[in-house]
């Protein structure tokens, strides 16, 4: 696959045209053995996968020539070999054919200077022959002294591991090697079980969803859990209208005695892959599924039943596991908003007291009310909510970012350990507004933040503002919608090396604006020392401009890894936009010598620098012509204090000192 590259200022635009619609795009939280990086995208017709990046796959060597056949034998010969069939006699069965292995080139693809960006080494289109909506991957940490590996399924170093809803009803959860396959294995029979080592597992309908299932997520957890760990009725908050209908699935809590979630697991323990999807069937259905997790694949009984099943009250918009993983007591923690602007974590493996079944609501959040567009004052009764169009767990889990119908968002402080919890704990902590024209109609509404008429909201006059506010001036601005407009939250964590703090790097998209917000920490603390009353204006989501979407929609965001030493420069993450038939990669540009400056002298000055130590040799060897000692002299005399002595053989007899020495 070759991209249309174009540079825009300091990003460059990578864009991948595509045969068929895209509903869904993710990138794989773990490396392939090669390096490189996987892209899962849904679909028409199946799952697409691309390797990019890493060490390419060696070219395969040209098929040696066959041999001619020999001559026909001539009836009446005697070595005439003769073959009498039997009908009796049965075909002997063909051995399955191992699948066959990659092999990488020793070193990574040398990039073009002037276009200094990973190519795809490898394509795949895995056919599930439904079209897939949504993909759920878990969130896998990298191995380290904080994250032991005895922490972490050891499969997902082996494979991918992902899940996905479609619309025959069905959810489905796939392994697949991360290394990506040979060309020889592409080539192979459609007809094959699995020809790139694959392997399915479908939820029928019968165990599943009725109706399209609408989103789907994924986590891991010890198989031992839930342990008794009762909630009391203080630590929940739970609508009282909420009919929950919990059943059992087919493996009860054991009764075991209780344990710290902190705690390793122990020797004899496994891990489960759990497994949330909703739909709107009765008016709202959650179902969650357990599958086993072994370290080549998932093992699932037969029939596949419902570890648990939840009728809500007002059908889900978004569910998203938190981000913490095990042990970690809030990893199993559900995350559920709806369109009538209320938030729920539920937690699967709580137990409230006098219950024996898992599972409760721990906690609620409520958006702020819509303002109404007429004079007349609107009837309590008849108040409505903003609608949530998406939510997402920031700062490992610790609080959610939610973005809403009109443009606005907010983080609800979950623990309230943010710099300026609210009184109120099911308000925003922190609240923004992204979009052109929503952005300037909330800031004259009852609900705007109270900064927008303080000292902070007298930002600068940028060209970029300058133009948007004339083009509000002579074509107005557009009407509002009752419908909520399309947009979403897409955040990426990077954990410090002590453990520390997460930088997570947020991205906002409604409709086809894209904002980015690098380091929520920091960006909340300056709002935070703003609203305070501090000179400085407070800060504001940068948006991203001229993104090449040509009239298609925004369907999902997601980021590339980043390094820590690229988080301390400031240097914004790669992005990941799918748009209903392409990938658009978004990458900070890297200038060529010929226009960087600062990279033309840092190389003139390496240049120089192994000029001279290849004449401080010479000099030792007693080789140096003339020409090298002219250069050496010059080399002191720029120095000025004679920091380079030239040495003749033996290092301790000097030839030329200084005469400030």
């Amino acid at each position: 696959m070759k991209p249309a590259i174009s540079i825009r200022g300091k990003l460059a635009q990578l864009r991948y045209e595509l045969p068929h619609r895209v509903h869904d795009a993710k990138i794989y939280p773990v490396k392939a053995p090669n390096g490189s990086t996987v892209i899962l995208y849904g679909h028409e017709n199946g799952v697409g996968i691309l390797w990019r990046g890493g060490r390419p796959l060696k070219k395969a060597a040209p098929l040696p020539k066959q041999p001619a056949k020999p001559p026909p034998k001539v009836n009446g010969t005697n070595d005439a070999i003769v073959i009498i069939d039997s009908d009796d006699e049965e075909p002997a069965k063909a051995a399955p054919q191992p699948l066959p292995q990659a092999e990488f080139e020793e070193e990574e693809e040398e990039l073009d200077p002037d276009q200094p960006y990973p190519s795809i080494i490898q394509q795949l289109r895995l056919p599930l022959n439904t079209e897939v909506l949504h993909i759920a991957v878990p969130q896998v940490p990298a191995t380290s002294e904080v994250s032991p590996g005895d922490t972490v399924p050891p499969i997902f170093s082996k494979k991918m591991v992902f899940a996905v809803a479609c619309t025959d009803y069905s959810v489905r959860v796939i392994t697949l090697p991360l290394n990506p396959p040979p060309n020889t294995a592409k080539e192979r029979l459609l007809s094959a079980k699995s020809p790139y080592g694959e392997e399915v597992i479908k939820i029928p309908t019968y165990a599943g969803h009725q109706t399209i299932p609408r989103g789907v997520s994924v986590t891991w957890t010890a198989r031992g859990e839930p342990s008794h760990k009762h909630v009391s009725e203080d630590e929940m908050d739970v609508d009282g209208d909420e009919r929950t209908a919990t059943t059992s699935g087919r493996r009860s809590p054991r009764k075991r005695q209780s344990r710290s979630r902190s705690a390793h697991r122990s020797d004899g323990e496994g891990f489960d892959l759990l497994i949330a999807s909703h739909s709107t069937e009765l008016g709202g259905l959650l179902k969650f599924w357990r599958f086993g997790l072994t370290d080549k694949s998932i093992t699932a009984t037969n029939p596949v039943s419902a570890y648990q099943t939840l009728t809500l009250r007002n059908p889900a918009s978004k569910i998203a596991f938190n981000t913490a993983q095990y042990p970690k007591r809030r990893h199993s923690q559900l995350l559920i908003t709806d369109q009538l602007g209320i938030a729920r974590i539920y937690d699967p493996f709580a137990l409230r007291k006098g219950r024996t079944e898992p599972g409760a609501f721990i906690a609620l959040f409520r958006t702020s009310f819509a303002n109404a567009k007429t004079t007349t004052p609107t009837p309590p009764i008849l108040a409505a909510r903003k609608a949530i169009i998406d939510a997402t767990w920031v700062s490992d889990g610790h609080h959610i970012l939610a973005l809403l119908a009109d443009g606005e968002w907010g983080l609800w402080d979950v623990d309230r350990t943010g710099p300026s919890p609210p009184a109120d704990p099911s308000a925003f902590s922190m609240r923004g507004f992204v979009g052109t024209s929503d952005n300037e109609r909330a800031s004259s509404g009852a609900s705007s933040p109270k900064s927008r008429g303080g000292r902070g909201s007298l930002v600068p006059m940028t060209p970029n503002t300058r133009r948007r506010k004339e083009e509000t001036l002579f074509h107005g601005s557009s009407s509002s919608s009752s419908i909520p407009t399309r947009g979403g939250i897409c955040a990426a964590s990077l954990s410090s090396a002590d453990g520390g703090t997460l930088a997570d790097s947020i991205i906002i998209w409604y409709g086809t604006e894209v904002y980015r917000i690098s380091d929520l920490a920091k960006f909340w603390s300056r709002t935070v020392s703003s609203s305070s009353g501090s000179s400085l204006s407070g800060p504001g989501p940068s948006q991203l401009h001229d993104i090449p979407f040509l009239g298609e929609s925004i369907t999902s965001i997601d980021q590339f890894d980043t390094t820590a030493r690229d988080a301390r420069m400031a240097t914004p993450r790669d992005a990941l936009i799918a748009a209903e038939h392409r990938l658009i990669i978004t990458a900070s540009t890297k200038e060529p010598l010929g226009r960087d400056l600062n990279a033309a002298f840092e190389s003139e000055q390496a240049v120089e620098e192994q000029m001279r130590r290849t004449d401080q040799a010479l000099l030792a060897r007693g080789e140096l012509d003339l020409g090298g000692m002219d250069r050496l002299l010059e080399n002191m005399e720029e120095s000025g204090s004679g920091s380079h002595s030239l040495v003749l053989g033996n290092p301790r007899k000097v030839l030329f000192a200084s005469s400030t020495s």
